[in-house]
């Protein structure tokens, strides 16, 4: 099957000269984790909420308002595209091999006509590969990108960079009770399971008064608890058919005793197809 079977359409864009709130708030309205950048319909550049986290711990970005921050500043360019009338082993391979999780797909003229990403390739996976694999054979099994509930959110963004990953479990007593993404740290605000401060007394010349000291969150702050999991047992397809009726780009893999032994996400089912096999 070529790309254009799979492939999402229409794109959602943006323009070099957008700024970052925009971005923002797309991203966070469609739901999607990256946006073509684009000039007379033709794609010359790609940014994501992983180029946004990593120009955010820039001190000099940490400065700056977001409607002072332009895409043409945080955009990854030259973008790799491919034609519409490729594979979809094609497009894996090029996913793999240049370390990127969505294409924009072009005409023969260049002019954006779509774009296939990790989702469409996990749906195609869903649809063709049925009996063929089973979780444990497909999932991460080393180096899991794993923290304890109460690492800081600091060290959630270390591992994040480490393991090259755009999740990460968080586990008590060798069980998943939590999984952070990066969707959840691209723009972080308040913890959603406690107070981001705790008040102090303070008296100063006879008066009282209170003042607010604010915490640095923990993984425990923001992640999201109870992650739904699958035995590694499974049949593979069926992770795959998880993870697009669920919508999300992971989970915890577990044995009998509900122990974490792994992780399966949509870039492991696009690691098989790139083998060819």
């Amino acid at each position: 099957m070529s790309v254009s079977d799979f492939m999402s359409s229409p794109v959602i864009v943006v323009n070099p000269n957008d700024n970052l709130a925009y971005v923002r708030n797309l991203m966070l309205k469609k739901g999607v984790s990256r946006l073509v950048v684009i000039e007379k319909n033709h794609p010359v550049g790609i940014i994501t909420r992983r180029d946004i986290i990593r120009k955010l711990r820039s001190y000099d970005f940490q400065q700056r308002d977001f409607d002072s921050i332009l895409v043409s500043e945080i955009m990854r360019s030259p973008v790799v595209t491919i034609n519409e009338n490729s594979s979809i082993i094609e497009a894996a391979k090029k996913m793999i091999n240049e370390n990127i999780r969505g294409i924009p797909v072009v005409n023969d003229k260049g002019e954006l006509v779509g774009i296939i990403t990790k989702t469409d390739i996990t749906r195609y996976f869903a649809k063709n590969f049925e009996s063929k694999y089973d979780v444990k054979s497909v999932c991460q099994t080393n180096n899991i990108p794993i923290v304890g509930r109460h690492h800081s959110v600091y060290r959630v963004i270390d591992i994040l960079e480490k393991y090259n990953n755009d999740r990460v479990i968080v586990v008590d007593g060798g069980k998943p009770v939590g999984i952070i993404t990066e969707t959840d740290l691209s723009f972080v605000t308040l913890p959603k399971k406690v107070e981001s401060f705790i008040k102090r007394i303070r008296k100063e010349y006879g008066e009282v008064s209170y003042e607010r000291i604010y915490l640095i969150p923990v993984a425990e702050d923001i992640m999201t608890p109870d992650p739904i999991t699958i035995k590694e047992s499974e049949d593979a397809s069926l992770a795959a058919r998880m993870l697009i009726e669920y919508n999300i780009g992971g989970m915890p893999v577990v044995n009998n005793d509900d122990k974490l032994t792994g992780l399966i996400t949509k870039v492991d089912f696009i690691k098989i197809l790139a083998k060819g096999t």
